[in-house]
């Protein structure tokens, strides 16, 4: 993308949301009221959330249970997704389990997970695990099936072992499918986060921003929505890195075909 539209683009997006801070700010000294705080109070309600003792008691125990959980979650999904992939049988028979389970929200076993392993950290990792699961299992079984064939005929003449296919040729193949279905399981993994913190639990931004409500301190709970959206931007980006990193092959192939 040139370097003139890409400016053209922020340009547009910061002209989008000084407009949003505009109208928001006008319609909280037009009508004042104690759900539309003014913008002053929102940024110094945000910004505390990254300083003490909000930094300790809210985005660390958040960030600890994402991270976790996304990560079993994700790599539990790479690892069935490549397995049931090469195992064209075998996906036959889990089919039908697995068409049942994704259309289960993650939501819905919360109530269960609470009382089986009660409001612990586990019981949060747990929930954000299996809302990322999905996304990233389903991703990486649409890439292995993608794989072109003449692939995986090259390394059978080669005399490569099931076990080099899988690292040096399936998983290399499979990559930009896995990012793209990363991608959606982090806005799953960010959306479980906040309910799980919502129900029993003693610290993280969710609760933060369910004591503020209760408070009717709505700068704060407008705040932790901003903390959210900072720490939402902040893995995305850090995660478009990796991608880039990784798939710099798949990338240039990519805006060279163009």
């Amino acid at each position: 993308m040139p370097d003139r539209q890409k400016l053209t683009i922020l340009f547009v997006q910061g002209l989008f949301i000084a407009l949003l801070v505009a109208v928001w700010q006008w319609a909280a000294i037009a009508h004042p009221a104690p759900y539309l705080p003014r913008i002053g109070p929102i940024i110094e309600a945000w910004l505390s959330y990254f300083q003490a003792p909000l930094l300790h008691q809210a985005i660390w125990p958040s960030l600890y249970r994402l991270l976790a959980g996304f990560g079993i979650g994700a790599g539990l999904g790479v690892v069935f997704g490549l397995a049931l992939g090469q195992a064209r049988g075998l996906i036959d028979w889990t089919r039908p389990t697995l068409e049942f389970l994704r259309f289960i929200p993650a939501v819905a076993i919360l109530p269960g997970a609470l009382v089986i392993l009660g409001p612990t950290d586990g019981m949060r990792i747990f929930i954000i695990a299996f809302g990322s699961f999905f996304p990233v299992l389903l991703a990486t079984l649409d890439g292995t099936r993608r794989i072109e064939p003449l692939l995986l005929d090259v390394a059978k003449i080669e005399g490569l072992k099931p076990v080099t296919v899988s690292c040096r040729v399936i998983l290399p193949a499979t990559l930009p499918a896995i990012f793209a279905g990363l991608r959606i399981a982090l806005g799953m993994a960010l959306i479980m986060m906040i309910i799980s913190e919502l129900m029993a639990a003693t610290n993280g931004i969710g609760v933060a921003m369910l004591r503020a409500q209760r408070l009717f301190q709505s700068a704060k709970v407008y705040g932790g929505v901003l903390a959210i959206g900072t720490i939402s931007i902040v893995l995305t980006l850090a995660l478009l890195a990796v991608e880039r990193r990784v798939l710099r092959w798949h990338i240039g192939w990519r805006e060279g075909a163009k």
